[in-house]
């Protein structure tokens, strides 16, 4: 039962790494937003699946609550801000989709060779998580940096925590309930007052491009 377990969560975590390069490649931003959106489904279910594993209701009940907020109200939230914006693309400033895709792919390298000192802190059956969780923190960080609209950037912000979400998890074999609780919930405070502050742009400029702002200059 345990192989089977351990099993199904190396693929949970091969998942979460397609999914953050579907991310990266994405053009039009609703497709990013359902791209994140299954990754954080994927994410809970990797966190059950511990909480299977272990017999830990504790870590069950992280599962729920991440799947609740980030599976649920999160995407409702930047779906409905995208709805209002008729933003359609993600906005490219320096790279196009190939080229975003072949820096993902470096970065996965990167990530992987960083992250060889830390493999000994993570049981044998997850430690490709670890560099993934690394990955994932970069395709934030790389998303931030070569995409215009406002919405985008925030899925990037959202990637670098599901990222650090997951070394944490992995690093501390599931940290403690109200540690957990208090992460998701600041995330989730955080994005609703990113999704009021998108709205006030769509309201001064009728777009979601963070090129506007420029225009705020005295």
């Amino acid at each position: 039962m345990e192989g089977t377990l351990e099993n199904l969560q190396q693929l949970v975590i091969f998942a979460l790494l397609a999914l953050g390069l579907y991310i990266v490649g994405c053009v039009k931003l609703k497709k990013a937003l359902m791209g994140w959106t299954w990754q954080a489904v994927f994410l809970s279910a990797l966190i059950f699946l511990e909480g299977v594993k272990e017999s830990e209701w504790e870590i069950l009940a992280i599962a729920l609550l991440s799947l609740l907020i980030k599976g649920g109200v999160i995407p409702w939230v930047l779906k409905r801000t995208a709805d209002l914006s008729h933003t359609q693309w993600v906005g490219e400033v320096f790279l196009h989709r190939t080229s975003s895709l072949v820096a993902a792919a470096a970065l996965t390298i990167l990530a992987y060779a960083i992250t060889q000192p830390l493999l000994s802190l993570v049981e044998p059956a997850l430690r490709n998580g670890l560099a993934i969780a690394f990955a994932l923190l970069f395709y934030g960080l790389l998303l931030m940096v070569i995409r215009k609209v406002a919405l985008v950037q925030v899925v990037g912000i959202l990637l670098i925590d599901n990222g650090i979400f997951l070394a944490g998890f992995l690093l501390t074999s599931g940290m403690p309930l109200l540690v957990e609780v208090g992460v998701i919930f600041d995330v989730l405070i955080g994005v609703l007052i990113l999704g009021v502050l998108a709205q006030r742009m769509i309201l001064k400029f009728d777009s979601l491009n963070v090129e506007r702002l420029n225009s705020l200059k005295g």
